[in-house]
């Protein structure tokens, strides 16, 4: 019980780069005239590209560390990186640093989503990811409060959030000193070659005295990556295109209104987790997840026909488990050794979705403006860090949520592919 504290109160800290930026890039903005819409997106690629190598390299890495130290090793990073960013004089500073805690966030994320789905279960998993959402849900108010300070800025506030990064570092070095964590030697690339020795089916041939067996063809290990792919997709086209879509659709009155969906969204989102936790008692890993994405379906559905931010509050109850629950499904399906591994390009195919799909969503509904005849309600009222130029028709709009609910089903067939494929070789879910 104690280590699970350390656990969730340690990844409160991984939610505080999504949530700090959001608040703090007005004012850099402000006292840089120059910046534009462009400026944002490079730097929400150069954080999603190092968020994404992060993934990528902790299998690696893992061979050569345990997961918990390289979870403290991202810690440390992202510290750098806030207080980097603290200091930066220009633009093309802060997108290095910006960058580098990218780095660090990735790392923690992969490795302790890596650690949970190897030695707690589903329930364990959505109460951290929980703590996730008040990490992003407390930093813009803790930003934003200091922000409004006489005499403070932005900078102050990265000192700040810094700082409590620092107590959660101390907490860290307490816990290892203790020896609280679940021993576990490093993977090593024989193990890693091991996943390949499969048998014709996919499953891995039964070892002596052993009855669970797990998917070890590529192909599985593919589509399982493939489903965080489209959940990526699902996840940030719907926060980011819903809010400036039912406002040139004519659903709300004002792009101040438009705010409220991406809070409705987020808060829904990390209650969900709370609440799937508590659930996982009654219900399987599996069934949860077809749940969530009939849940989330139903919430875009209702979001295309009424503009309703109701919709709004479904669709992120629904996807709320998705991302911690077949985290630790992976656990069911493939061998201890190599979850670190196949985690770790989860959560890279995950932050690639998002890029991907994100940049699919903009050019699709740029095509539909160019076929339908232009409409801007009021340019002036975006300024220049929201253009209204990704679609100018309201109706066309109207695509963003086909597209969604695309990405969501394409989840749901992944998911669905893999647990014919553990019929068919006779893997089992055990406790």
């Amino acid at each position: 019980m104690g280590l699970l504290i350390v656990i969730l109160l340690s990844y409160i800290v991984v939610g505080f780069p999504d949530g700090s930026f959001t608040v703090s890039w007005t004012q850099m903005a402000e006292e840089n005239p120059d910046f534009t819409t462009a400026h944002t997106g490079w730097i929400l690629v150069g954080y999603s590209v190092t968020y994404t190598l992060a993934g990528v390299l902790l299998g690696r890495l893992n061979r050569r560390y345990k997961l918990p130290h390289i979870y403290f090793f991202g810690l440390v990073i992202m510290a750098l990186g806030f207080v980097t960013l603290a200091l930066s004089p220009n633009f093309m500073w802060k997108l290095i640093t910006i960058t580098v805690y990218g780095l660090g966030t990735g790392f923690m994320a992969s490795s302790m989503n890596s650690y949970m789905a190897k030695h707690f279960t589903a329930k364990h998993n959505n109460w951290m990811h929980f703590c996730w959402g008040i990490g992003a849900a407390v930093s813009p108010l803790i930003m934003g409060q200091i922000m409004n300070l006489e005499n403070a800025s932005w900078r102050i506030g990265y000192y700040v959030i810094t700082a409590i990064i620092a107590v959660v570092a101390v907490m860290l070095l307490w816990s290892f000193g203790r020896k609280m964590w679940i021993d576990e030697p490093a993977a090593t690339q024989a193990a890693e070659l091991l996943d390949d020795e499969a048998d014709a089916d996919g499953a891995e041939p039964l070892a002596p005295g052993h009855s669970k067996r797990y998917l070890t063809k590529q192909s599985h290990q593919f589509v399982e990556i493939l489903t965080f792919f489209f959940l990526g997709g699902t996840d940030y086209t719907i926060v980011f295109f819903t809010g400036v879509a039912v406002y040139n659709m004519g659903l709300v009155d004002s792009l101040d209104a438009t705010l409220l969906f991406s809070t409705i969204y987020y808060a829904f989102m990390t209650l969900g987790r709370l609440f799937a936790g508590s659930i996982t008692r009654w219900f399987t890993e599996v069934t949860i997840i077809r749940i969530s994405i009939a849940i989330s379906v139903g919430g875009i559905a209702l979001l295309a026909f009424t503009g309703n931010i109701v919709g709004m509050a479904v669709t992120g109850l629904g996807l709320a488990p998705l991302l911690p629950t077949l985290v630790s499904d992976t656990s069911h399906r493939f061998r201890p050794k190599v979850l670190p591994k196949i985690v770790g390009y989860e959560l890279a195919a995950f932050g690639a979705g998002i890029a991907a799909l994100f940049f699919l969503t903009s050019q699709v509904l740029t095509w539909v403006a160019d076929y339908l005849p232009g409409y801007c309600p009021d340019p002036n009222a975006y300024g220049q860090y929201l253009s209204c130029q990704i679609a100018m028709n309201p109706q066309g709009y109207l695509w963003l949520f086909p597209l969604a609910a695309f990405f969501a089903i394409g989840v749901f067939c992944c998911n669905e592919y893999l647990e014919l494929a553990m019929r068919r070789t006779g893997c089992t879910r055990q406790s």
